[in-house]
């Protein structure tokens, strides 16, 4: 129980690193949208990460649809930050098939964690996943400056 609330703690502080910057700035993070806990983990750290105003969340069936508003988007010339579930990479396939590559790539998989039905996910796993990604963002050079509360 502990080691849980440590994982959270780092995670609340390490998402308080960070500060929303300008939209049409900010990268955009496209996130797995399949059906197991690997998944759900994946497309949680994408709401999160727009949520934080790290990045702005898109729909990477409407960029492989080739819908107008959403592909503009993707061809923005933005940052592209891309996460996968699992080994099969189907967010990438799909920026793959459209010729666009993302800048950061991150398979939860990689993480070590087992591919298990999505009702079967991990608190801890989610922690340890959204702080390797936050960390190896700041590695990769996104910085942002720290939130000034009054």
């Amino acid at each position: 129980m502990n080691i849980l609330l440590e994982l959270r703690a780092m995670c609340f502080f390490k998402t308080a690193l960070f500060e929303m910057t300008d939209k049409k700035n900010k990268p955009i993070v496209y996130s797995c949208s399949g059906c197991s806990n690997l998944a759900e983990m994946a497309h949680e750290i994408a709401l999160n990460l727009d949520n934080d105003g790290i990045a702005e969340l898109s729909c990477i069936s409407g960029v492989i649809g080739n819908i107008e508003p959403i592909r503009d988007i993707a061809y923005s010339g933005r940052a592209i930050l891309a996460i996968d579930g699992c080994e099969l990479g189907c967010t990438k396939a799909c920026l793959d098939a459209c010729g666009l590559s993302p800048q950061c790539y991150f398979k939860i998989s990689d993480f070590g964690f087992e591919k298990r039905s999505k009702q079967d996910d991990s608190l801890a796993e989610n922690m340890i996943a959204i702080n390797s990604i936050y960390d190896e963002l700041l590695n990769a050079g996104y910085t942002f400056s720290e939130r000034l509360e009054d």
